[in-house]
């Protein structure tokens, strides 16, 4: 039974499904350096989730060049985009930038606050477009709009 793979909807469910999972490890994040303010000697930490799912997602080609054609793994393809790599989750970063406080922390509670309400927007979005997603499944399943 472990040969059998996880059920898929498809590329554009497992997309926002990654999208929603790394926005809460970043609201996580987010949430410790919250935590951690007045923390002395503390270095804020961040995740970078929107570079990992956009290296998984690939480039597409341009459509201005035309690609070559290749028949074998020794030669190189140009003008045909990069490859999708498979999703992994991103760790957490330390920051080393300069300290910001007296108790040589560099958390700025401010930065911290701001990012956590645009992380919370992103997130917001990324689960009603994966609503969005299933309502159109239900629709072509019971071939009733809703």
């Amino acid at each position: 039974m472990a040969d059998i793979p996880g059920l898929s909807f498809g590329t554009p469910v497992d997309v926002l499904r990654h999208a929603i999972s790394g926005a809460d490890l970043e609201n996580t994040q987010i949430a410790n350096n919250i935590a951690n303010v007045n923390t002395p000697n503390f270095r804020r930490s961040d995740v970078s989730f929107r570079e990992a799912l956009a290296e998984s997602l690939g480039t597409p080609p341009d459509p201005n060049v035309l690609p070559m054609k290749v028949d074998a793994s020794r030669q190189f393809a140009i003008g045909d985009g990069m490859a999708p790599i498979p999703y992994t989750q991103p760790s957490a970063k330390v920051d080393e930038s300069t300290q910001m406080k007296v108790d040589k922390s560099n958390v700025d509670i401010d930065q911290e606050m701001a990012k956590l309400s645009a992380n919370s927007g992103y997130s917001q979005d990324m689960s009603e477009m994966l609503s969005m997603q299933f309502t159109r499944y239900r629709e072509a399943i019971t071939e009733q709009p809703h």
